[in-house]
């Protein structure tokens, strides 16, 4: 519980030094000036004062170092314009138009698309926060994207759950503002060939914290959506962030929009198919099972394109690794004594849950890679089923090896007496995980 509450209060020390410092944000914003006309609306202070910027300047990057050199009174969107900014009605436009594009939409008939026009109709958005979004679709086009897309997948969602109209528009709402806390975190901590360090880790933990502190300043916001965009990235089971919450205390739009967010990160990696129904019956617990259930019943009939040059020799590799990281630490809990085995519980419970991900599709985690020889002849339902199963397995034990780290970092340590065999094997899970 210590480690837990340590890395809460490390994360929302993040949060507010983001939001306060807000470089980073100041950075997008300059930088949009020297692609499209931005004018202070006002005159731009400083805390002790010091006016920065007159009111109708015409902004360019050369602003950046004046306005990051001092402590802003007021946040720089509140007091700046952006010719051409899309107003909220562009907005819900654009995110029809992401509706359009997926095919498996049109599953359910062609009113949804309609159903869809209507409902978001009634949707506003704060001036200030347009301004964010306006910033994000020029300055993090794939993040715009994604939040569009999270939209679109939450209010299906929201359709299906029969949740009140008002609802609903919060919870659209809660989509295209929930990684909002992102614009604050410096984007090369986002490109995905980058092997993030614990700090730089802590940074893209906080942006929920970030998001929800932004917009609690907001007061025309509807009372919910901060909120949802705070407890996005927490799980059911408790093994989400930054607070680890469990099913009791995650909203109803909350549980939504994290089923919404994982399926347009997973749309936009693998296009609207049934590998995410598949990714989604591997972590049954964490989810909530009604939205889950409507994600099956849209993707169920989108067939997979299996990509021709698909390396059955890698994937046997790459299972016959996991099975061994299973033998192994299976082998090292036995050495345990009772007093160790306490101390090391909470990890235990993880690979615990990491076993069922195995065993629920009725797979053997100790001989993963004979699964290979029994799906024959390049059995693609198999072989797509199985390639999901390794790669949501590599994601989860990079992420227990990111546990260790903050614990250890929390002064949470291993026992003596397996500190060697443990090191070894957390050393031949790195490798897998490629850390």
């Amino acid at each position: 519980m210590h480690a837990q509450y340590q890395t809460a209060t490390e994360q929302l020390a993040e949060a507010q030094q983001a939001l306060g410092d807000s470089t980073v944000f100041i950075r997008s914003v300059t930088e949009l000036a020297d692609k499209r006309e931005v004018f202070a609306s006002e005159d731009i202070f400083s805390r002790g004062k010091i006016k920065l910027v007159n009111r109708g300047v015409k902004l360019t990057g050369q602003f950046y170092e004046r306005l990051v050199a001092h402590k802003l009174l007021k946040p720089i969107e509140q007091s700046i314009e952006i010719a051409g900014a899309p107003e909220s009605s562009r907005i819900i436009a654009l995110v029809l138009d992401e509706a359009r594009k997926i095919p498996s939409l049109q599953l359910f008939g062609d009113g949804l698309i309609e159903q869809l026009g209507g409902l978001l109709s009634g949707v506003k958005i704060p001036e200030q926060l347009a301004v964010k979004i306006s910033i994000m679709q020029e300055e993090r086009p794939r993040l715009f994207t994604h939040s569009l897309l999270a939209a679109v997948i939450s209010m299906v969602l929201g359709i299906r759950g029969k949740l009140a109209p008002r609802e609903l528009q919060k919870l659209v709402l809660s989509s295209l503002l929930h990684d909002i806390g992102e614009l604050y975190i410096d984007p090369k901590l986002f490109d995905k060939q980058r092997c993030l360090s614990i700090d730089e880790r802590q940074h893209v933990y906080a942006h929920p914290i970030t998001g929800f502190l932004v917009l609690r300043e907001c007061s025309t916001l509807p009372r919910g959506v901060a909120e949802a965009v705070l407890q996005h990235h927490e799980r059911l089971d408790g093994s989400g962030y930054p607070y680890r919450l469990s099913a009791e205390n995650i909203s109803r739009i909350s549980r939504y929009l994290a089923v919404a967010e994982v399926t347009s990160s997973l749309i936009e990696k693998h296009g609207a198919d049934k590998r995410i129904g598949m990714k989604f019956r591997m972590n049954i617990k964490k989810y909530d099972p009604e939205a889950v259930t409507t994600i099956f019943r849209l993707l169920e009939n989108c067939e997979i394109d299996v990509a021709q040059d698909f390396d059955e020799s890698r994937l046997a590799a790459r299972l016959g690794q996991l099975g061994r990281l299973f033998t192994e630490w299976d082998a090292l809990l036995a050495s345990c004594s009772p007093a160790e085995a306490t101390e090391i519980r909470s990890i235990a419970r993880r690979l615990d849950g990491l076993r069922m991900m195995v065993l629920e599709p009725g797979y053997d985690q100790h001989h993963l890679n004979d699964l290979m020889d029994i799906a024959g002849e390049m059995d693609p339902d198999v072989c797509i089923e199985l390639t999901a199963l390794q790669d949501e397995l590599t994601w989860h034990f990079g992420a227990l090896c990111r546990g260790v780290e903050r614990d250890q970092r929390a002064g949470v340590h291993i026992p003596e007496g397996i500190r060697s065999g443990f090191d070894a094997w957390l050393s031949q899970v790195r490798e897998f995980v490629g850390e």
